[in-house]
């Protein structure tokens, strides 16, 4: 017997801006100044809690789940874009992310919207809208299924492209597996739940890759004594498509974070002396197979030319992409643009 789990927590005014891939004289912007993820928090969103008088109804829940991952036990996210109408009341819920892709998560989470009604006295009643993550997910009774990610090791472009089926035909299959995990985040007992398309071994080539992942747990966790497993979603593009040669990577997600006070402290000395509080810094890098950023240089100011691109360059050397992508590849190798933004007291 399935049991469903829905949560719907964080806001923002404004919808995050769609991660999207670029060839590598394009690279992917990944926004630094943001805090790294919770560990197996589902979901993860902006900054302040939404105070709901009304929510959906058990029922109403078990309605949206998408039938399909329902019945193999899929967890799946999605973003919604909702409207505050009034007394609180949600209104034209619109999905703007979801993963996995085209599951239906998406077109789910927005037919919640309706059923959400927001404190009038909080906060966030006073906008006009705000996002709002929701998360989906199974869980069996034998064992805790807790949400993929973040990762400390993770397949590599070149491990993904050596299991790519012979019989693959050109085209990117999408797996997603239930593995048990052990204490150190390790995978096993893995099986598939889901794989498109079906007759092409993505299934046998994406169960080769489970040995490669590692993730990042709370040890309390398993304080309980009960099992941990979790669902991984595996995306596995032809190695001769540009999906693969140009290290194209979508949704990544940080596994480290800047430090807002070291940050800072590297306020560009040429901006103080300006009378600046605030500016913006691009530094281009290259993503390591543990995520790690290097050969980074600087791509540019906000204001130009007052020492904000060399400084963000300082601050990309102390962070860490997860190895793997929310919406399932590898990073090692990818091109990505890192745009942060330096403030300080005015005096």
């Amino acid at each position: 017997m399935l049991g469903f789990l829905m949560a719907a927590a964080l806001a923002a005014t404004t919808p995050a801006p769609a991660q999207a891939a670029s060839p590598p004289a394009s690279p992917t912007t990944v926004p630094a100044n943001l805090p790294p993820p919770p560990v197996n928090l589902l979901p993860v969103g902006g900054d302040e809690p939404l105070r709901f008088l009304e929510r959906p109804s058990a029922s109403a829940l078990a309605q949206a789940y998408p039938k399909g991952p329902a019945s193999v036990g899929m967890s799946g996210r999605a973003v919604i874009h909702c409207g505050v109408g009034a007394n609180g009341w949600l209104t034209r819920c619109q999905a703007t992310e979801e993963l996995p892709a085209g599951l239906g998560f998406g077109g789910a989470a927005a037919s919640l919207g309706r059923y959400f009604r927001l404190d009038p006295a909080s906060e966030a009643a006073t906008q006009t809208a705000i996002d709002v993550p929701i998360g989906f997910a199974t869980s069996a009774l034998e064992s805790e299924v807790l949400v993929a990610g973040p990762w400390l090791a993770a397949p590599t472009f070149s491990q993904v492209a050596a299991v790519y089926p012979d019989i693959g035909g050109g085209t990117a299959g999408v797996v997603v597996l239930h593995c048990a995990l052990d204490h150190d985040g390790r995978l096993r007992a893995c099986k598939t739940l889901y794989a498109k398309p079906t007759d092409r071994n993505f299934d046998a080539a994406a169960l080769k890759l489970s040995r490669f992942f590692r993730m990042r747990i709370d040890p309390g966790r398993f304080k309980g004594g009960q099992p941990l497993a979790t669902n991984v979603t595996l995306r596995l593009a032809a190695p001769f498509g540009d999906e693969a040669k140009e290290k194209k990577i979508a949704a990544p997600s940080w596994l480290t974070g800047l430090d807002p006070t070291a940050v800072t402290k590297m306020f560009p000395s040429e901006a103080t002396a300006k009378g600046l509080t605030s500016g913006l810094g691009y530094a281009d890098c290259v993503v390591g197979a543990d995520g790690a950023l290097a050969d980074c240089r600087p791509a540019g100011g906000e204001p130009a030319d007052l020492g904000f691109s060399e400084a963000a360059v300082k601050a990309a050397g102390a962070i860490r992409l997860s190895p793997w992508t929310d919406d399932g590849g590898p990073v090692d190798g990818a091109p990505v643009r890192v745009p942060v933004r330096f403030t300080r007291a005015a005096k």
